[in-house]
């Protein structure tokens, strides 16, 4: 769950899987700090009958499960099934669950593109970029069909471009940003399109979109100066010191160290890029 979470009550044999996260719950505790944390990626399939079947099963809470039976039955609320949880749980105090149950609410109150855009939002910010990347197509496949207004749409494309770009996706970012910046008219939005071109060092690509969109000289040189400037960042050096020493290791002992220690650097690149992949 990323932090230390004390369960004082009963621990699942079988977890419950959470597809939107990729996150297995053990415990009712841990049911209620992931709805605490996740307010505004919840909806109404968080309200299903495998859920209410663990909590029946693997939990033993036969009375909490048929009452959120009862809640999917009569078509009932989110936040009356969510309050449900949290009350059985007593996990978060009142105030929370207020706040909670609160923000659940105002979700209730938006239409379904809103929702959809404040979660793909709130899967940007959790680094679940491919999951987002998903979301946001989705939303601008609804903006074809709706009369979104096209700052909004911009915005949305400048979205899935950042969510593309922190996938080192650059190609398919920078032709984000570029339609982006075609609806929006933002400079963020091309400054962030000539950046993709810079960080796949593709120097025809750059000066081509500069000129198409009559970007001035000292501005192309403000985005090279500041990919160059990010490309000798401390943390960077530090790294690069750090892999040379690693490299300058010859003896047995420390050759394997080195080896081991590189290798732990990659794996965890792997670890933190799958779970950004994950859906």
């Amino acid at each position: 769950m990323g932090e230390l979470l004390l369960c004082h009550e009963t621990i699942a044999a079988l977890p419950y899987y959470i597809e939107e996260t990729g996150i297995n719950i053990y415990s009712m505790e841990e049911l209620s700090y992931y709805i605490s944390g996740n307010v505004y990626l919840l909806d109404h399939s968080f309200m299903c009958e495998s859920l209410c079947t663990w909590v029946e099963k693997q939990m033993h809470r036969v009375e909490l499960a048929q009452k959120l039976r009862e809640n999917i039955r009569t078509e009932g609320k989110l936040s009356d099934f969510v309050f449900a949880v949290l009350q059985d749980t007593a996990y978060c105090t009142m105030k929370e669950m207020q706040e909670i149950v609160f923000a659940v609410r105002q979700m209730e109150q938006k239409s379904d593109f809103e929702c959809d855009k404040i979660r793909a939002d709130q899967l940007m910010e959790k680094e679940k970029y491919l999951a987002a990347i998903y979301r946001y197509k989705h939303l601008l496949d609804e903006a074809d069909t709706k009369e979104t207004g096209e700052v909004l749409r911009g915005n949305i494309w400048h979205n899935l471009g950042t969510a593309y770009a922190r996938l080192f996706l650059f190609e398919e970012a920078g032709r984000c940003f570029e339609k982006a910046y075609a609806f929006n008219k933002q400079k963020e939005s091309l400054r962030e399109c000539l950046m993709c071109c810079r960080c796949r060092h593709d120097e025809e690509a750059f000066a081509e979109i500069a000129k198409r969109y009559q970007v001035e000289e000292r501005k192309q040189q403000e985005i090279r100066n500041e990919i160059s400037i990010a490309c000798k960042s401390e943390k960077l050096e530090q790294f690069e010191s750090h892999l040379e020493e690693l490299a300058q290791r010859t003896g047995g002992a420390q050759k394997g160290k080195a080896r081991k220690e590189a290798m732990d650097v990659i794996v965890q690149w792997k670890k933190d890029y799958r779970r950004s992949c994950k859906v």
